[in-house]
């Protein structure tokens, strides 16, 4: 799998939370694990994305 360069622009975790569409708290999450890498204000969310997609397969899968 090719990995996504995708950057946004967030001034707080609530914007990061719109820009993945997940919860505030799923967002603190990433930043304590580091998926989210943080540049200033701006965030590669790629990794995030892939994070989410993923889990949100796997929960699918073992329900």
């Amino acid at each position: 799998m090719t990995a996504r360069n995708t950057l946004v622009l967030a001034h707080d975790d609530a914007d990061l939370s719109e820009a993945l569409g997940c919860s505030s708290e799923t967002v603190e999450s990433m930043q304590h694990d580091g998926v989210l890498e943080s540049q200033g204000q701006l965030w590669e969310i790629g990794p995030a994305q892939d994070y989410l997609r993923d889990a949100a397969w796997a929960d699918n899968l073992w329900h």
